[in-house]
């Protein structure tokens, strides 16, 4: 019997050791693997406290833990659940910290006046001199991106600042840094982190956090240092990894963005909110395989229809189109409207457009530029909608489509076309046959292009010539586009081998204008003979040369360029040789 009641004994003690040990390092833990984003492990240690000691401050901790899920998971209602328990331990003072958290919810549902009022009366009642309500009032200020006043959020926390008398809490700074990522103050938040830095505490947070400031401000290697820092720190720190994956991505270093998209899964939980946040990492990253496995494997299980946009993306990019279109368009009539984004109308449109069915080619393209369309509209610029449209209509050989396109795009363009828009555009009336539009915009194009490239006056020259169809160019109208092809390429361009037809062709043109309209003989061979000398097999420059030292002058009219230059073929239309 002593033997037994001994056991007992000493069992009941190991259980207490284990349960106060537990309860001093818990706390702790539980916020570690929060600011960790292991989701699963704080909600168990939270849930763990307020179950086991059901005090207002496990219970406050417990609805913080709800505030700040991550990618839209915030889970008001548990979190109110909590708030309200924690508020109600003590009936007739309730606890003030979790009135802030209540007050919190109704600022995270939209109501923000409801929130502020509640606010000012928890400052009232504690006297504006409880720095822990003055912090948490004004991190609520920051905790979203959505509903936010940073402004709020500094006034508070730097009040709670002044009333410390030892600065020692590094959460301060961080809340206050994160106010100012809201503002785009990068400046404020990087001194804010330093400061939060120099107390030595959670250093891989802060370092990530200094590392955003930097990707915010588009300064990427700095940034990249940060993060690298942050591993140091912690090497289990997975939002490190998250944002090195971003940043790798944005480089286009797409290797190194699927190793820290994967080491980001690893180092948090294999939870299907992780795993979807890791399918949009390699997905982003072009690791089309590595997420559409992981999306498999959570896909029948998992109700959000997000996953039917991740699908449908992934397999438009890996080209398997017409499922591509099946499962965007589930998402879009699964998903409520506020969550569909301009892409997926433009990635829609991208899917019918690389279907491969010939017998409905035209109406996949027809739907393909409608959803393209539709992106455009919606001001989604992560794809070249428009090359993409015009491409289709390119194919098709749809050129007075593909004016309209170019014409638009131009017009509605915040800066304007530049020298490849408008040859592009000049091209398409060509092509059309819109000889007097194409002669117009090539002047807009050569103006651009500073005499860079001098492939335009070749075809401005050509539109002059194809706009008179069978009417005889007396005059030679075209002459001063070749003299300035002549006049302004340089020594190099003019040895360049790929040149020398467009050469031969503007020698020839003057040499005929030479003869028929200067009748000038001399000039005429010489410009014939330069005509041969940069293309020998120029037939119709021979031609010319044998009628002047035959003593006979070609017949009028025939002002046709040396070379046979169609606008629906060759160089005429489309190809832009470099000189």
């Amino acid at each position: 019997m002593n033997k037994i009641l001994k056991s007992l004994a000493v069992a009941a003690t190991a259980v207490l050791t284990l349960s106060f040990h537990t309860m001093a390092q818990t706390v702790q833990d539980g916020l570690k693997n929060l600011d960790a984003e292991r989701y699963n492990a704080a909600e168990t240690i939270f849930k763990q406290l307020a179950s086991s000691a059901p005090t207002a401050e496990n219970y406050y901790n417990l609805g913080y833990y709800y505030l700040n899920l991550q990618d839209g998971q915030v889970d008001l209602a548990k979190a109110t659940e909590a708030f309200t328990k924690g508020a109600a331990t003590n009936e007739k003072k309730p606890d003030p910290l979790n009135r802030v958290g209540l007050a919190t919810v109704k600022l995270l549902s939209g109501d923000r006046a409801g929130a502020k009022a509640d606010f000012d009366l928890i400052k009232k009642d504690t006297k504006n001199k409880n720095a822990d309500v003055l912090f948490r009032i004004g991190e609520a200020y920051a905790l979203s991106e959505k509903v936010n006043d940073p402004a709020e959020a500094v006034t508070n926390i730097q009040a709670a600042l002044d009333l410390q008398k030892v600065k020692n809490n590094p959460d301060y700074y961080i809340a206050i840094a994160k106010a100012y990522l809201i503002k785009n103050d990068g400046g404020a938040a990087m001194t804010a982190l330093e400061n939060a830095a120099n107390m030595g505490q959670k250093l891989a947070k802060i370092k990530t956090l200094m590392g955003r400031v930097w990707y915010q401000g588009k300064q990427y290697q700095k940034a990249e240092g940060f993060f690298n820092e942050a591993i140091v720190a912690d090497p289990e720190y997975a939002p490190a990894y998250y944002y090195l994956s971003l940043l790798y991505t944005t480089y286009g270093k797409f290797n190194k963005a699927k190793e820290n998209a994967l080491l980001a899964l690893k180092k948090s939980e294999a939870t299907p909110a992780e795993k979807l946040r890791y399918i949009k990492l390699a997905f982003a990253s072009k690791d089309y395989d590595g997420a559409l496995s992981v999306l498999n494997e959570i896909f029948d299980a998992e109700k959000d229809p997000i996953k039917y946009r991740l699908k449908g993306y992934i397999q438009t990019e890996k080209g398997d189109c017409a499922e591509g279109v099946k499962n965007i368009t589930e998402f879009l009539n699964k998903a409520e409207k506020e969550r569909h984004l301009a892409s997926d109308w433009g990635m829609l449109g991208r899917a019918y457009g690389c279907i491969k069915d010939d017998a409905n080619k035209k109406l996949n393209d027809s739907l393909s530029i409608i959803n393209m369309d539709i992106a455009i509209e919606k001001g989604d610029s992560t794809f070249d909608y428009n090359g993409a449209i015009i491409n289709t209509y390119k194919v098709a050989k749809n050129w007075p489509k593909v004016a309209e396109r170019y014409e638009k795009y131009i017009s509605t363009s915040k800066k304007g076309g530049n020298a490849t828009d408008y040859y592009n555009l000049a091209d398409a009336y060509m092509r059309s046959r819109n000889f007097v539009k194409a002669d117009t915009v090539y002047s807009k194009a050569i103006e651009l292009y500073k005499d860079t490239w001098m492939f335009p006056y070749i075809q401005k020259a050509r539109a002059k010539q194809y706009a008179l169809g069978n009417t005889v160019d007396s005059t030679f109208s075209a002459a001063p586009m070749y003299e300035q092809y002549i006049n302004k390429s340089t020594d190099a361009m003019k040895a360049d081998v790929k040149n020398a037809k467009y050469f031969s062709e503007a020698y020839g043109y003057l040499g005929y204008k030479a003869l028929l309209v200067e009748k000038n003989p001399a000039k005429a061979t010489e410009y014939m003979n330069f005509a041969l000398k940069y293309d020998p097999t120029n037939t119709k420059a021979q031609q010319v040369l044998q009628s002047i030292n035959g003593g006979t002058t070609p017949a009028a009219g025939t002002t046709t360029p040396p070379n046979n230059n169609s606008p629906n073929g060759g160089t005429g239309g489309g190809v832009q040789p470099k000189n």
